[in-house]
């Protein structure tokens, strides 16, 4: 079957050439809707597409990628975004798929690596006769349905030297909340992570707590909790934050992210004991499979190890601690703070050794 990948950009002069060459040979068709480029965007684009078309930019993510989708000709639609890429043997993978793909499939769910250790889930290519559209102002995702196969295909994601988008989501928000608009569930969720990601600790913190009052995705809810009780704790609260992160870890099998929220509490307070408890338990948690939750992978090896290497060592077990560190830098090879960690060990077993030996 074959595939048309649909794209809003804005510019991105840096970034598409890359991507586009790195799905070079698995699409079909290459559908560009430019949302207002300063740049040589649309003239790069041209060099890969002549459907390279202009949209007037409306504050809303969701409608720029459903018009790109309306340009769409072929059975199957993937959509990406301008920093993301594919490496040469995920496009093998995406060109043996095709081989596969028939009217019987509506959605194949594909990984997205954000970098920084985050993973999830994401409806990557649907079947463009099923109608799906995307929802949602800011984080914009479909609701889909029917047929949904899951494919070991990472889409990541690659910034470079490309700067964070700053507040302007937040701002997209907080604009369409001052036209009267009623967020969704979702929204809120999405609109508290931008206050977290602000700074804006207070208001992010009320807003999880208006998100987690509504009927909102149990995956959304689970991680509500956990970033409640994380800016809770930043905000010196920390007996709220506790109960924020237990009520994470009531909806679901434990979760390493909210394990170790509970672990970095206690560390806070110089509980030491109750701390190794919570990270020895995050790892040996188990990443959520095909749920479309975020998965902070190194919440489930690096951050409990590196942690308890700190734990064992207030507690006066030396040869743990150092244990500890070298589960760290099974995880991060090369890791700065557990290279030094490495040597604080080895001296401080060697002076150990010596005073036994006396």
């Amino acid at each position: 079957m074959e595939i048309s990948l649909c794209m809003i950009v804005r510019d991105e002069e840096a970034s598409l050439p890359r991507c586009l060459e790195s799905v070079k040979g698995a699409v079909d068709e290459i559908i560009i809707v430019d949302t207002g480029s300063k740049d040589r965007t649309k003239e790069i684009a041209r060099r890969f597409t002549e459907n390279v078309y202009d949209y007037q930019w409306q504050d809303d993510f969701a409608d720029a990628r459903n018009v790109s989708l309306s340009y769409a000709t072929k059975p199957f639609i993937l959509w990406l975004d301008a920093d993301d890429v594919m490496d040469r043997s995920e496009r093998e993978k995406l060109i043996a798929l095709k081989s596969r793909l028939d009217d019987r499939v509506d959605v194949v769910m594909m990984p997205y690596s954000t970098g920084a250790g985050l993973v999830f889930e994401r409806e990557r290519i649907v079947r463009r006769a099923a109608g799906f559209v995307f929802m949602g102002v800011v984080h914009e995702a479909m609701e889909v349905s029917g047929n949904v196969i899951y494919e070991d295909i990472v889409v990541r994601h690659e910034r470079g030297n490309k700067k964070p988008g700053g507040r302007r989501n937040l701002e997209i928000y907080e604009k369409w909340q001052a036209r009267g608009r009623r967020m969704s569930p979702r929204d809120q969720y999405y609109y508290a992570r931008e206050l977290m990601d602000c700074g804006e600790l207070g208001r992010a913190e009320q807003a999880f707590a208006v998100f987690l009052m509504e009927d909102g995705w149990i995956e959304n809810r689970i991680d509500a909790y956990v970033q409640r009780g994380i800016c809770l704790q930043k905000l010196n609260r920390p007996l709220e934050a506790k109960q924020s992160i237990l009520s994470a870890l009531a909806l679901s099998a434990p979760r390493a992210e909210a394990l170790c929220a509970m672990g970095n509490l206690a560390m806070s307070a110089q509980e030491w004991e109750n701390a190794v408890f919570w990270f020895r338990a995050a790892m040996i948690a188990r990443p959520p499979e095909n749920t479309g939750a975020f998965v902070f992978l190194d919440a489930y090896r690096y951050i409990p190890a590196i942690q308890l290497c700190v734990c064992y060592d207030h507690l006066g077990n030396t040869r743990l601690a150092s244990q500890m560190n070298e589960q760290a830098l099974l995880a991060h090879p090369g890791d700065p703070a557990a290279l030094q960690n490495r040597a604080y060990f080895e001296h401080k077993l060697t002076q150990q050794a010596e005073r036994l030996s006396q």
